[in-house]
């Protein structure tokens, strides 16, 4: 640097800028300053006693100058006297325990001569004392190193300026409590200054020539007078000026520790000349508070362990390099602590560069920085070299994890956050914006104050993967947060965070950076490096740094990567170390220079290599190139098939761009330097060379690697599980592979298909490997590693990229079998072969070209498929309706919007096409009622349009929010649709409009589309994405052009109703509509007119059509329960109609593949129906197509009766389960509601829904008597007196009827009373009296003898009554009601007798007495039968589960032993009733050579949970059942089930293999 201006020119500066700025004699307050403390024992960091002594040649430059030569003001402080021996006495001990009440720590200067008396004219008063004279002094004596000349002159002449704003302020006297400190370094400084000091005083001093550079520009541009006038701009920068030049000397010289509310800065430790070692105590800046207090308990949090695992993201981890060297990048840190601890300042800054301007050791630096300030939160530094820290998704949970630990208060709110809200059940999978805001804004906002301000820094984003995510987590980010929160980021200058970050705070480009301030930085880092090698440095050290440096640091440019591999390649153990140091001479520079560096490090890798050691180096750069994440040399020896000491020596010449583990550390990952290395072997360039390596030939050979790896030790039982009872997690030993295996296993795929699957030998070694047995072993090794996920995602992948059609139905095929069998085999390792295979070989559903392993000691399953269509039923629970649903693209997963308003449920909810929830998305909450849903075209969103008037989109694999909700329609949205090549989407509403928005920005595209006088109730796109089809209340369809919103004919007219559904073929010919009117209609696309229609077979309100894929059938819903397949081309039913939906069906939707039709309905059930027109029809099923409502015994036992929705009544032999003669079908199908059976067996009675009562023989079906009218609402109880002669019903009508059984007459008035519907009725065994419950949640007895009594009420539920029964001696009533109790009353008080029976959780439908009277069973809509003791009412039994819906009706065999029930789902059940004390063995005795069955155990010995695992009392696994077959699994205690539905039955006989025994 040159010397410092002369002194009498600064004098003269100051004269004019004192004479503008001389202010008056009074006071100015003293703003909180930090205060200086010597360091004594005990103060917390080195004392002076313990300082080396200093000799004669070490004396300070104090000591070698007069003092009275010093031109000092009068008024100044001396200056500080740090070289006197031993230590000085204290007038106050450093504040070890501050208080709140005293920020500031008030303590002796630095001497004890010094002036601390707050000075009366500014910051002038203070930097013309002592501090100001040592600077000057050092500046002016001739033997001082020239780098602390330099600093000192830079210090002198950046004082004169700030002297000129005449004022005291803050910033002055924080700066001058450094200043304080650096001027006693100066002055101290001895001749042997260690180098690497004075690199740092190297650092600092360039750095403020900068600065005095900048400075003097400035003033070159004004006037005289101008430069000594400060404008209120001026002063503005002087301030900032001022917390730059306090920035830069803390970064060169100081390091700082913060703790609780306070900071403690100190010299760097080498410098280790100063006798009293200084200490500044200031206030912190609030970013760390309290951080002791509940870290542990933080550190074993479960709920933060939901928010991931990954290991090495934070800026501290030394394996990802070390941050800049000392002295370096001092200017640019402190640019970016200026703008780190400036409130007002954007909370947004993005670094960016190209590779290898230092990016990531700048990040490290700054981290360091910021956490010795307190102000560092978080850090995450992406690296193409490690899968968890290239996953866009795991950066925010990663940050908040980090914060959790950094700021405990944080942490506990955020745990709050994962407990409450059930969005945050997968942290990991969240869209970004969710993860933004549930992660870290909510906790931030309840915990943060505006004292607080933290820093969270993600380094390169550019190596993280998925470009799309990168540019959502930008967008996320560059939203101002509510919070004191900042986010720095870097990244090369890629387009498109170019584009997401241009409009949002503050950049800084790498490059941009002046190639001389680049330059001194990287010749210091080459200094400090080149001095630790003893081979450089000792034949230079009397004129370090040697010339040989300054050509490297020229030659490498603005690229610090360049000088790092130059200096790892001149240090390299192949090499003489000296000799490529002097003949290290390069004359290109940047991005040139490091290919040529590269180049020659390769030409000097190969140079003398035969042949094969060629080969096998080639063969490690390959694998190196293509691993899809850091490989250990053992690793590297397994997959190439060598020795791990030829692995070793291979890349030994490749030591200077690739980091090998040390010797004997044969697990450590070898990983390169940077990047731009295999840019450099990938490119073009070297093409021709021996080491370029070609990244499709590298992928095929890795694949083949790890395709031998696994035909090498893939084989059953690899995942080590030691029993089939327990998780893979609670397996005595923990399941692990070895690590190559590991790797082979879950990267094969990508290989190939980076290898490419145009290869016909390629096709085929995957295809034998997908045929072959060991695919089974590949999905037991994923088990075990946690990776099964990777199995579905790769053989998808691989069912798009295949080019031959066999290999695309293959992989796919097998990709439903994971996915459908993702529970059990993740789960349990071992129920791969236990659960999943028997099941996937008895349902015949295993791709015919995989061959599946002979297991002979497992389970065998049966499974009889359903007489009708129905294939599966999906049971919503209690009150839920399906208003909409849609199939995926791939036709994989189910969206459905799922209503309740009496929960208050409105959402969408994303299935599988086995019935199950999908396993990563979360459920999508919505405010208001879910109208429409839809895909996008990919697959990969959801936008969903509700009542509230919003439409949203969502993220289907994750369940989490996209966007903003679109917001622009003011009414109802009815309907959406995205445009078939996804960058659209059309919503329809109720406000008469259509709307067009960007699908990406959630922006309208065009004004509101406008014709329909009525609610737009449907949308449509025609497949070219050319038209939009729309249906509206006005009874009329419209076409409107997709690209100007305009009508292009319209509008169409022929329904007579509203016309709720429209929808095109899929080759854009036709349109279909369907309407309010009953009729289904198709219509020209093209003219409008219509082709085929009005297609009539509804009876209600049509809601719903939709094309078959191959565009032959339509298909259609109605509010009349019923599902009807349309021939498109003539509109006559293609089928029989669809039945089994108990209320009104809303929505239906063809798969894609066109073999099933999924119907949504509001009877809490959603449906799939087999749509394949080859099958014959299913009239002559047995079963019930409806809801079974009522159930009966005959008295004989030998008969069971039941009663449907479907308006028949069914006699079944109750031995068989054959029908005992055809169904008696009631006029109009009208629902039956109610059955009776008469005391001698002879007659049955039933109760309609239309208010009709009816009597029938028992044994021919045929009508027994006159109907029987007088109730004017439906029947919803009938029973026959205890001597046959009497009916009595209850009615929706509020009355209670007495009948006459051999007539059919009503016998007297109608028994009033009740105030709302009167739900059931029973007689007492002597017949004299009768009981009845009622919507007015009341019991009555009524008095039958003629006395005409009137017994009180019997009140005590506390919601509707809903049964009611006598006990068999006629002591009690028992009563169930919708407050999901049972209460039992006596007869003679009509009290209750003892409490309320409570266990259901829902309401409890039906209450029985078994024929001795000592059991109770009731039947609930929580789809249970409990039984009770009818003394105690305590449980008998665990409940009875099996049904697949609310079980509406239970009764008792008359003979004992069995009872039977009906439910919802269309099925009638018996079951054998569990006996006390039941033992773990089948209840009916086998054969020596009989078959067992899972039925055979008792109920209670196993019992199947929610999740589809049966579990014995020990809580074993023991078999894991798909949810399709759960409905009608034969389970313990379960001896039939009649009705339609596909029923499956376990055979035990051979199952053998299980427990510790599994693997025989």
């Amino acid at each position: 640097m040159a010397d410092a201006p002369e002194p009498k020119k600064r004098r003269g500066i100051r004269g004019r800028l004192k004479e503008f700025f001389k202010r008056s004699g009074s006071k100015t307050p003293r703003s909180e300053s930090p205060s200086l403390v010597r360091n004594v024992e005990g103060s917390g960091g080195p004392s002076a006693r313990n300082q080396p002594e200093q000799g004669p040649e070490s004396s300070s430059l104090i000591d070698r100058s007069a003092q009275d030569s010093l031109d000092v003001a009068s008024n100044a402080v001396s200056p500080p006297q740090l070289t006197s021996d031993g230590p000085q006495e204290e007038t106050e001990q450093p504040i070890d325990d501050p208080r709140d009440d005293m920020p500031d720590v008030v303590v002796p200067a630095l001497s004890p001569e010094a002036d601390n008396s707050v000075p009366s004219k500014g910051i002038g008063s203070k930097i013309y004392g002592g501090v100001k004279a040592t600077l000057r002094l050092v500046a002016e004596v001739g033997d001082v190193f020239p780098p602390v000349k330099s600093t000192a002159a830079g210090l002198l002449f950046i004082f004169d300026l700030i002297d000129a704003y005449g004022e005291n302020h803050e910033a002055f006297d924080k700066l001058l409590e450094r200043v304080k400190v650096l001027s006693a370094i100066l002055a101290s400084c001895p001749k042997d200054v260690p180098e690497e000091v004075l690199d740092r005083f190297r650092g600092l001093s360039l750095t403020l020539r900068e600065k005095e550079e900048s400075l003097k520009q400035k003033l070159e541009n004004r006037s005289k007078v101008e430069r000594v006038i400060l404008s209120a701009q001026d002063k503005d920068e002087v301030i900032e000026l001022t917390q730059e030049i306090k920035m830069i000397i803390e970064i060169a010289v100081f390091t700082s520790v913060t703790q609780n509310e306070f900071r403690t800065i100190q010299a760097v430790s080498e410098i280790k000349w100063l006798k009293e070692h200084v200490t500044i105590i200031e206030q912190a800046s609030g970013g760390l508070r309290n951080m002791e207090k509940d870290i542990e308990f933080l550190r074993k949090s479960e709920l933060l362990r939901k928010l991931g695992e990954v290991e090495g993201a934070e800026y501290d981890n030394q394996k990802r390099g070390g941050g800049c060297t000392p002295g370096t990048r001092i200017s640019l840190l402190c640019t970016l602590l200026i703008w780190a601890m400036d409130r007002d300042s954007a909370h947004l800054f993005w670094l960016s560069g190209p590779a290898g301007t230092g990016k990531t050791a700048l990040s490290k630096t700054f981290c360091a920085q910021l956490a010795q300030r307190g102000t560092y939160g978080a850090s995450f530094m992406c690296t193409v070299q490690e899968k968890d820290l290239q996953d866009v998704y795991l950066i925010i949970p990663t940050v908040a994890k980090i914060l959790a630990e950094e700021r405990p208060d944080f942490g506990k709110a955020l745990e709050q956050v994962l407990l409450n809200d059930r969005s945050c059940r997968s942290p990991k999978t969240m869209s970004l914006n969710d993860q933004y805001s549930k992660l870290i804004l909510e906790p931030a906002a309840k915990v943060f104050t505006a004292d607080d301000l933290l820093v969270i820094c993600i380094d390169a984003l550019d190596e993280c993967k998925d470009k799309d995510a990168i540019s959502q987590l930008v967008t996320t980010l560059s939203r101002k947060p509510t919070v004191p929160l900042k986010f720095f980021l870097t990244s090369r200058p890629e387009i498109s965070l170019r584009t997401s970050l241009q409009s949002s705070g503050k950049q800084l480009r790498l490059f941009d950076i002046e190639e001389h301030v680049v330059k001194a930085d990287v010749m210091l880092f080459l200094t400090e490096q080149f001095r630790a090698v003893p081979a450089i440095y000792e034949p230079h050290k009397d004129t370090w740094p040697p010339p040989e440096i300054e050509q490297i640091a020229d030659f490498s440019g603005k690229l610090f990567i360049v000088a790092f591999t130059a200096f790892k390649y001149i240090t390299a153990p192949n090499g003489v170390s000296i000799e490529r140091f002097k003949e290290f001479n390069r004359q290109s520079d940047g991005i040139e220079a490091i290919d040529s560096l590269y180049s020659d490090i390769m030409e000097e890798a190969f140079k003398g290599l035969k042949s094969r050691e060629q080969e096998l180096v080639h063969s490690c750069l390959s694998l190196l190139v293509s691993a899809q994440r850091p490989l250990s040399p053992h690793d590297y020896g397994k997959l190439l098939d060598k020795d791990i000491h030829l692995i070793r020596e291979a890349f030994k010449a490749l030591h200077s761009v690739v980091q090998v583990p040390e010797e004997r550390v044969d697990d450590g990952a070898i990983s390169i330097y940077h990047a731009s290395f295999v840019d450099y072997v990938t490119s073009h360039t070297p093409r021709e060379q021996k080491w370029a390596v070609e990244r499709a030939v590298a992928h095929a050979a890795t694949g083949d690697a790890c395709f031998r790896i696994m035909d090498l030790m893939l084989c059953f039982g690899i995942s080590g599980a030691q029993t089939s009872y327990l998780s893979n997690d609670e397996q005595p030993t923990s399941l692990k592979l070895a690590s190559e295996l590991a790797y082979a296993c879950t990267t094969w795929g990508d290989h190939v298909i980076h290898a490419g699957l145009e290869s016909e030998p390629r096709q085929q070694k995957v295809m034998a490997f997908l045929r072959g047995e060991k695919v089974w072993y590949w999905l037991e090794a994923l088990s075990a590693v946690k990776a099964l996920q990777y199995a579905y995602n790769i053989l998808w992948k691989i069912s798009k990229a295949a080019i031959s059609t066999e290999l695309q139905t293959l992989s796919n095929d097998l990709g439903d079998v994971v996915h459908t069998f993702e529970t059990p085999i993740a789960h349990s390792a071992p129920h791969l072969y236990l659960s999943a295979i028997p099941f996937l070989r008895a349902l015949g559903t295993a791709p015919h070209m995989i061959s599946l392993p002979a297991l002979d000691s497992v389970p065998i399953v049966h499974h009889l498929p359903g007489t009708g269509r129905e294939m599966l039923s999906i049971n919503l629970g209690a009150y839920m309706g399906c208003d909409c649903l849609v199939f995926s693209p791939d036709g994989k997963y189910l969206a459905a919007a799922i209503d309740s308003r009496q929960l208050k449920v409105c959402r969408v909810v994303v299935f599988t096409r086995g019935g199950q929830h999908a396993p990563q998305a979360t459920l999508m909450e919505h405010p208001d009622c879910v109208n429409f849903v839809a895909f996008s075209p990919n697959g990969r969103y959801i936008a969903s349009a509700s009542n509230d008037g919003a439409i949203r989109i969502w993220d289907s694999q994750t369940g989490m929010p996209v966007s903003e909700p679109l917001q622009g329609h003011t009414d109802i949205v009815w309907a959406v649709a995205y445009s078939p090549d996804g960058r659209y989407i059309a919503s329809g509403s109720a406000d008469k409009t259509i709307r067009l928005w960007d699908a990406q920005t959630g922006l309208p595209v065009l004004q509101p589309s406008t014709g329909h006088t009525g609610t737009v109730c449907a949308v449509a796109y025609s497949p070219d994405g050319k038209y939009i089809v729309s249906g509206s209340a006005d009874d009329t369809l419209r076409v409107w052009d997709a690209q100007t919103g305009r009508a292009v004919f319209g509008p169409i007219t022929g329904h007579t109703d509203i016309v709720r559904s429209v929808a095109y073929s899929t080759d854009g010919k036709h349109i279909v509509s369907g309407s309010f009117d009953s009729t289904v209609r198709i219509w020209d696309a093209c003219t409008g007119q219509a082709t085929v229609g009005p297609m009539t077979g509804h009876t209600y309100k049509v809601n719903s059509v939709a094309f078959s894929p191959d565009g032959k059938f339509v298909v259609s819903c109605s509010n009349d329960k019923t599902v009807q397949i349309w021939d498109a081309q003539t509109g006559e039913a293609a089928s029989e109609r669809l039945e089994g939906h108990t209320s009104a069906v809303v929505s239906v939707a063809y798969s894609p593949d066109g073999k099933c039709i999924a119907t949504g309905s509001v009877d809490n059930t959603i449906r799939f129906w087999d749509a394949q027109m080859d099958r014959p029809a299913s009239d002559s099923a047995a079963g019930h197509s409806a809801a079974i409502r009522a159930v009966a015994y005959s008295p004989d036992g030998k008969y069971l009766a039941s009663g449907s929705e479907d308006g028949t009544v069914r006699v079944w032999d109750a031995q068989t389960g054959d029908l005992s003669y055809p169904p008696i079908r009631m006029d109009k199908n009208t629902p039956v509601y109610s059955l009776a059976y008469s005391p001698d067996g002879e007659y049955f009675v039933c109760g309609l829904e239309d208010g009709i009562i009816r009597l029938w023989h028992a044994q021919t079906g045929k009508p027994a008597s006159n109907v029987m009218s007088g109730h004017t609402n439906a029947v919803w109880c009938v029973a026959f007196s205890p001597d046959g002669s009497t009916i009595a019903s209850a009615s929706v009508d509020k009355t209670v009827r007495i009948w006459d059984a051999r007539v059919g007459e009503s016998r007297g008035e109608p028994l009033t009373g009740h105030t709302e519907e009167v739900e059931a009725v029973a007689w007492s065994p002597d017949g004299k009296y009768l009981v009845s419950g009622a919507d007015d949640n009341t019991v009555r007895v009524w008095d039958l003898t003629g006395a005409q009594r009137v017994f009180e009420l019997m009140a005590g539920h506390s919601d509707e009554v809903w049964s009611v029964a006598y006990s068999p001696d006629g002591r009690h009533i028992a009563s169930g009601s919708k407050d999901k109790t049972i209460r039992l009353w006596g007869t003679e008080t009509r009290q209750p007798v003892g409490e309320p029976i409570t266990g259901h959780t829902a309401t409890v439908r039906v209450v029985v007495y078994s024929p001795d009277g000592n059991c109770i069973a009731s039947a609930s809509y929580d789809c249970t039968i409990q039984l009770w003791d009818a003394h105690t009412g305590e449980p008998l039994s665990s409940p009875i589960i099996g049904h697949g819906s609310l079980v509406t009706s239970v009764a008792f065999s008359p003979t004992g032993g069995r009872i039977a029930s009906g439910s919802k789902d269309t099925t009638l059940r018996i079951w054998k009733l569990p006996h006390k004390n039941s033992t773990p063995t089948p209840s009916t005795p086998q054969t020596v050579d009989g078959p067992v069955y899972l039925h055979d155990y008792p109920h209670g010995v196993f019992a199947i949970g929610s999740d589809g695992w049966i579990r014995n009392s020990a809580g074993d696994l023991l078999l894991w059942v798909p949810l399709a077959h759960r409905t009608g699994l034969y389970c313990g205690g379960l001896e039939r089930i009649i009705g339609n539905i596909a029923t499956t039955k376990v055979e035990l006989t051979k199952g053998v293999a299980h427990g510790e025994s599994w693997l025989k």
